[in-house]
């Protein structure tokens, strides 16, 4: 069995969820230069911690080359691929290209700051700093596209996170926006990948279920092998931001699974075991109903 062909996303499950991004992303603009003004800076508010972890961000974010890189060569246009793929990846790059440039507006709007709040004192050397890091392969580890879309699930959930509980530390006020600007890009990125896994789930069924538990049971945020010091680094940005959590991300996957299976009842019970063993495999429990966390992902990420 060709799982590369049999696994895809039919155009029209894919269609919908693109429209709807779309829509919603053009009325959805910020400017990344105007946004950081150099007046109202308040850098002394800045603790060392918090500027590790911009720029701990912006290397995260300035690898977008390389993850949109990776997309185009998992889903291409062309003869080899024939024409209802790439049909199907062609209309999944009216929201790549788009994505791209969201992340992109992200890193450059994260180095902007370090260098206008005095992070950094040389854009120069900060650029090249980043590029070293950008030049490095990136390998995703995974094959399948639902396991593609489940890690960027995953990730774009952990930045989600992640930026909502750094701005509510950070005092420093155009950092603080700056911040809730980039989670709310990332909770729109999110509830695209969230319908694209329930699109998986209806069009395949139980057969995407072992290959979505195997992305959460191997799990890891990029760069993790390639940046030096990552995992002191991560540790020290995780300590910035109170309440984030590098596993809820596992939850919130886990618990969408749960719930779906009230909107699959055909495949409840398959569901509801790829959920529990989510949480079995990463000694993890049930994410409570009463987390904000929670409550986001049943408004943002309900199958359409």
């Amino acid at each position: 069995m060709d799982n590369q062909q049999t696994l895809d996303l039919p155009i029209k499950f894919l269609r919908p969820l693109v429209t709807q991004y779309n829509q919603i992303a053009d009325s959805a603009n910020w400017n990344r230069f105007t946004s950081i003004p150099s007046e109202g800076l308040d850098p002394e508010s800045l603790s060392a911690g918090q500027k590790e972890a911009v720029a701990f961000c912006t290397f995260i974010e300035d690898h977008t080359p390389r993850y949109i890189e990776d997309y185009r060569k998992r889903f291409p246009i062309g003869e080899e691929v024939g024409i209802d793929r790439s049909l199907s990846n062609r209309e999944l790059f009216h929201f790549l290209v788009r994505w791209g440039v969201e992340e992109d507006r992200h890193a450059q709007a994260l180095a902007i700051y370090q260098v206008r709040s005095g992070i950094v004192r040389d854009q120069e050397a900060l650029e090249e700093e980043l590029i070293r890091e950008n030049i490095k392969e990136f390998q995703l580890g995974f094959s399948e596209p639902v396991q593609v879309f489940t890690y960027t699930f995953l990730q774009e959930k952990a930045t989600q996170i992640y930026y909502q509980c750094l701005s509510r530390a950070v005092k420093e006020p155009v950092l603080k926006a700056l911040l809730l600007n980039l989670a709310k890009d990332e909770s729109r990125h999110f509830s695209f990948f969230t319908g694209v896994l329930d699109a998986f789930v209806s069009c395949h069924g139980k057969r995407v279920l072992p290959l979505i538990q195997e992305v959460a049971g191997n799990y890891r945020m990029p760069l993790f092998s390639t940046l030096p010091d990552y995992a002191r680094r991560a540790i020290r940005m995780g300590r910035e931001a109170p309440g984030y959590s590098r596993k809820m991300p596992l939850q919130i996957l886990s618990s969408h699974l749960e719930s779906l299976s009230v909107q699959m009842p055909e495949l409840a019970r398959d569901l509801k075991k790829t959920s529990r063993e989510i949480l079995r495999e990463n000694n993890l429990e049930v994410l409570p109903h009463a987390s904000p966390m929670f409550h986001h992902v049943a408004m943002h990420g309900a199958h359409s």
